[in-house]
């Protein structure tokens, strides 16, 4: 929700892009789940990091899933399915700098988890931990300083404002009737 910002090409992060969550086939697939939209990542000759070292995508297909977010990727360097389950549960990452700007109202989940979430008249909430995809619109998990989980919807309703540059954003609870 919200746009993104341009990061320091001078200064680059790596930000996680996906996690491999198994494998597919015998021949070195890996299953990964994306987070986010990130399409134009996942191409052939794209180049990901994982444990320090670079992988090369060779060939990548979406897996139907309940929000398309699983993706089967064949890495240049990876050819049995030994070497794709010494990955699993390994997140997938790029530089930041790669990443293309987002419309407005639109974030790289990198740009949204650690912000401190504050109420309208200003009082903490709590941090926001984890975002759940979900069909019609994510939904941000805040953990409040007494250690209880707040969801939150990411729709303009809820969510007045967010500013990465400062880390925060406004969030406007809903009444429940």
């Amino acid at each position: 929700m919200v746009r993104s910002q341009n990061p320091d090409d001078a200064n680059p992060e790596e930000v996680s892009v996906a996690v491999i969550v198994g494998t597919w086939g015998i021949k070195g697939h890996v299953k990964a789940k994306r987070f986010g939209i990130t399409d134009d990542i996942f191409n052939p000759g794209s180049k990901l990091s994982c444990e320090n070292r670079e992988f090369v995508i060779q060939d990548v297909h979406a897996k139907p899933s309940q929000n398309n977010d699983v993706l089967v990727i064949k890495f240049e360097s990876i050819n049995n399915v030994d070497s794709a389950y010494s990955l699993k549960g390994k997140e997938l990452k790029v530089q930041s700098f790669t990443l293309k700007d987002l419309p407005d109202w639109n974030y790289y989940h990198y740009e949204l988890i650690g912000l401190n979430v504050l109420s309208v008249d200003g009082k903490p909430i709590g941090t926001l931990k984890k975002i759940i995809e979900t069909g019609a619109n994510d939904v941000y998990v805040v953990i409040s300083s007494e250690g209880d989980e707040i969801l939150f919807p990411a729709i303009r309703d809820v969510i007045l404002d967010v500013n990465v540059e400062n880390k925060f954003l406004i969030a406007q609870p809903q009444n429940i009737i």
